[in-house]
């Protein structure tokens, strides 16, 4: 009985120690859906705190940085300036902040004021003469052996100096055996151009800078002369100006209102003169002629007569050919 009872009581003691386990084990699995509870309460506590840190982060992106924010100063623009349309859409464009100021004011119409211009006229006011005394004219402007004498010529002492008129640059210093002999050509800053011709010496060079009174050579006798004299030309291009419209000869002074010469008026007196011209200064060539008799008569020679007409020396004349003794 003893030993039965020793059993049992072994029995009932596993027993307890059994169970105790398997409530153990069962605490444990019901521990365990727990903590997964917690696991999923913190994740879903994190899901829910992310939408918080994106819109506290949102504004921050958006934001430019400090140096490339536009100035928050405003700019003002006139609204009579002329230019103020364009700088507002440069202003607009550039994202800076502009206000156009003041009232729109329309302008006034304009008076319209005819008045002719300097460039009508030509001043001949600070013209020096190259004489710088009374001398008489020995020839005047105008066509003289059926050709045109494009300047005057004017009596003076041999080797007395000849001045520059206006100021300029020489464009010509040479000399021309059939006609000029020494001759010199200034281009002045107004336009126009003085020639000064049959020098007994030149005194300047091409490229060289004249002013009134500098002496551009002395008067003398070359060339195709008969006596002393300073053959005297202004031009203005092609045109040609008769010196007795600025100059009172025999007294070599100026006349009265040179300050204001009209163009228009010494245009119209050039052409007047080339009409003539192409009617008294055409030889029209016959039967036999050479260049020498034709040459003779226009008081020119040979060497003139072939240049002015773009003849060959020596070249045979053609009947019924007409020619000119100055162009």
């Amino acid at each position: 009985m003893i030993l039965a009872s020793r059993h049992s009581w072994a029995r009932l003691v596993a027993a307890i120690a059994f169970t105790i386990a398997c409530m153990n084990v069962h605490v444990d699995a019901k521990q365990a859906p727990k903590k997964k509870q917690k696991t999923t309460a913190v994740k879903s506590s994190a899901k829910k705190s992310k939408p918080a840190a994106k819109t506290t982060a949102k504004p921050a992106d958006k934001a430019p940085p400090k140096e490339a924010q536009p100035d928050s100063s405003v700019v003002k623009i006139d609204a009579n300036d002329p230019k103020a349309f364009t700088k507002a859409i440069l202003l607009d464009k550039q994202g800076v902040e502009f206000e156009v100021v003041g009232e729109e004011k329309q302008p006034a119409p304009k008076l319209v004021v005819k008045e002719k211009k300097n460039e009508d006229f030509f001043d001949f006011s600070t013209m020096l003469v190259p004489i710088t005394h009374p001398a008489p004219i020995a020839s005047k402007y105008g066509i003289r052996d059926h050709r045109l004498h494009r300047g005057v010529d004017v009596s003076v002492i041999k080797d007395e100096p000849v001045l520059a008129a206006f100021p300029g640059v020489v464009t010509m210093a040479k000399y021309n055996k059939g006609g000029y002999g020494h001759y010199v050509v200034v281009d002045h800053e107004n336009g126009l151009q003085t020639l000064y011709g049959h020098l007994s010496e030149r005194l300047v060079k091409i490229g060289e800078r004249v002013y009134p009174g500098d002496i551009v050579g002395l008067a003398g006798n070359s060339g195709r002369s008969s006596g002393a004299h300073l053959h005297f030309e202004i031009h203005y291009g092609e045109i040609n100006i008769d010196p007795e419209t600025i100059v009172d000869f025999p007294n070599w002074d100026l006349k009265p209102g040179v300050e204001k010469v009209s163009k228009k008026s010494i245009v119209r007196a050039h052409y007047n003169m080339q009409r003539k011209l192409k009617k008294e200064g055409t030889y029209v060539v016959k039967k036999g002629d050479t260049q020498g008799k034709v040459a003779k008569w226009f008081n020119i020679s040979i060497e003139a007569l072939c240049r002015i007409n773009n003849l060959q020396p020596g070249a045979p004349l053609k009947a019924g050919q007409k020619l000119h003794g100055s162009k």
